[in-house]
């Protein structure tokens, strides 16, 4: 009968077959697709089912902010426990806690991270598995993530030079390098003493075991790698060396000179910059401490150098007047001056002359009253309210540094630059930053204040910034969130071009507790809008975080940090040009949220009684 059907309408068995395949077809695709439908319309607002963070969190079926609530635990027992490193030697062995988070005593600019975990990045990278495609590709990567599940590694952002800096301040007393044969006095002559096998520690490779240790998201104690060093020269290949060194050393003293002013070389000092090295042919020769002798005319260099003084100008009555005349100065050359030095004595000179060289102050335009400068054109203002007294005097004191100056046009100006070297000899005063279990002091409080205050004025007069990062977190000094700017010497800067055209003048003022710049030069046309800061993804800081120390006694306590909520911040900065021209930037700052913090003194440890017996 079925056959007969098929002939009586002209219809092939294998057409007929094809059609029914085709329908088939269709009906599994329709299928697919209501299903995909409706699977979509389950998780619009989820991340799909068997997509996990941190080998082993599982985030499926969870919202974004359930999953970064998930997240946060993980990251928060991390961040309270520490990155535990240790070191064992065959004479000693220590243990010390490095945080995620290094944290000031007194001044929030140099509270910074060394590990953060980008929470948000992490949920974000979640909820796009399976989506983001085209219709195909999107089943593909959905039904793989069912069959086979995903992973997210962890997004992580580790500040390696820092960590180093912070191991080997920590570690650094423990390592004995290894010493080749040395010459030393004794009774008036010069003896070889014996070389040492010795070692360093790979601070290299414990943060890179860090780093892996992170993205498994596991928290294991690091053993700080051994690096064994042999010695390399012998005392009994020295001898040659003995010999010049002891004509050396019998021909002192020697005298260096500088115009009328000469400082005398005894044989003792000189004997202190021996050491025994190789030549240029690998060959066993005399050679000398460069950082000994750099040391040594540092005292020099406090006598010799005079800092050049730079002109200054300033706006009285609206006219541009020079209240600080530019002077050249004084500095001391240290490198071709210790090559002198070296040389002298190899030659066996009696007098050696150092190298001073004249510094000029930065050139200005003669006729000042030229310069275009009209007016104000844009201020930066900020308040430093319940600021330390040190912190209050940094800021005094790099204002000062900034009064006055000129930026030219079309140049690209850089706030470390214009600072110069923050340290003593500036006048700037530090502040303690605790690094693993020690409290180390550090320069560079109060520079933010000075940082966020550019960041303002730059914005306030439309000129283009360069180079900008804002803090970590949220700093009561800087609020509104997002008109900050963080400064720490190399990196990260404060930059901006001045593309008015003219010259701009940079005047500072402290009035209160307010700090404020003023940049006057002359108006080109152009305005300047500034939006209101929108604030977004406000995130609760964790559980109280507890440090102990040894800077208190056993049990005191003492708050160092105030918890701050995270959250993002954006604005808008909206420049329209006297041609009509509008140039729109976004400004976008991204805050952690920060816990309280509180120090605790170390309990002294109670000796075992049985220990006392006799």
């Amino acid at each position: 009968m079925h056959r007969s059907i098929l002939a009586e309408y002209g219809i092939g068995e294998k057409r007929y077959h094809k059609r029914q395949a085709i329908f088939c077809s269709l009906i599994i695709l329709i299928i697919i697709g209501i299903s995909f439908f409706i699977f979509q319309k389950i998780y619009a607002l989820a991340i799909y089912p068997r997509v996990y963070c941190c080998h082993g969190l599982n985030l499926g079926g969870v919202s974004l902010k359930q999953a970064e609530t998930l997240l946060k635990v993980f990251v928060e027992k991390i961040e309270i426990e520490g990155f535990s490193f240790r070191v064992r030697t065959d004479s000693e062995e220590k243990q010390a806690v490095i945080y995620s988070n290094l944290i000031a005593l007194a001044d929030p600019d140099l509270s910074r991270s060394l590990v953060y975990f980008d929470v948000a990045a992490m949920t974000e990278e979640a909820f796009r598995v399976g989506r983001g495609g085209n219709f195909f590709k999107e089943i593909y990567e959905i039904t793989s993530v069912l069959a086979k599940g995903r992973n997210i590694d962890p997004v992580i952002k580790v500040d390696e030079t820092e960590i180093k800096r912070v191991l080997k301040e920590n570690f650094g007393s423990l390592e004995k390098p290894a010493e080749n044969a040395g010459l030393t006095i004794s009774d008036d002559k010069l003896i070889l003493t014996n070389e040492k096998p010795g070692f360093i520690l790979d601070y290299k490779e414990a943060v890179e075991e860090l780093k892996n240790n992170l993205i498994s998201f596991k928290n294991k104690e690091i053993q700080i790698p051994i690096i064994q060093q042999p010695s390399p020269i012998k005392a009994q290949d020295s001898l040659v060396v003995l010999n010049q060194a002891q004509e050396i050393y019998d021909f002192a003293p020697y005298t260096l000179f500088y115009q009328n002013r000469k400082w005398r070389l005894t044989p003792e000092q000189i004997a202190q910059w021996f050491k025994i090295g190789r030549d240029e042919l690998g060959q066993v020769s005399l050679t000398f401490n460069r950082e000994g002798v750099s040391d040594y005319l540092q005292d020099i260099a406090k006598q010799v150098n005079i800092e050049p003084v730079e002109r200054r100008l300033t706006m009285d009555n609206g006219r541009v007047t020079e209240f600080q005349t530019g002077q050249p100065g004084l500095l001391l050359n240290f490198e071709k001056s210790a090559d002198n030095i070296i040389q002298g004595i190899l030659n066996k000179t009696k007098e050696v002359d150092l190298v001073v060289e004249k510094i000029d102050p930065n050139p200005f335009p003669e006729d000042i009253a030229n310069l275009g400068i009209e007016g104000l054109i844009g201020r930066g203002v900020s308040d430093f309210s319940g600021s330390p007294k040190s912190r209050q005097h940094n800021i005094k004191v790099g204002a000062e540094k900034l009064h006055g100056i000129l930026i030219k046009p079309d140049e690209e100006f850089s706030l470390i630059k214009a600072l110069g070297e923050v340290n003593e000899e500036n006048g700037f005063l530090p502040e303690l930053v605790i690094k693993g279990d020690r409290t180390i002091p550090e320069y560079g409080g109060g520079l933010c204040q000075i940082a966020t205050t550019t960041f303002r004025a730059a914005l306030n007069v439309g000129l283009p910034i360069t180079e900008r990062q804002p803090h970590s977190y949220r700093v009561v000094y800087y609020e509104p969130a997002g008109m900050d700017a963080t400064l720490y010497t190399p990196h990260p800067d404060l930059k901006f071009i001045n593309d008015t055209g003219y010259y701009i003048l940079w005047q500072s003022e402290i009035i209160g507790d307010s700090l404020i710049f003023n940049l006057y030069g002359t108006p080109d046309g152009r305005t300047v809008l500034t939006t209101k800061t929108e604030i977004s993804n406000v995130t609760q800081p964790g559980p109280t975080k507890f440090i102990e120390t040894d800077e208190l006694k056993p049990g005191e306590k003492k708050k160092v940090e105030s918890s701050h909520p995270g959250a993002d911040a954006k604005f808008k900065n909206i420049i329209t040009f006297a041609n009509g021209i509008v140039r729109e930037e976004i400004w976008e700052s991204h805050y952690r949220s920060w816990p309280e913090v509180w120090l605790i003194g170390k309990e002294i440890e109670e000796l075992d009684s049985k220990s006392t017996e006799k």
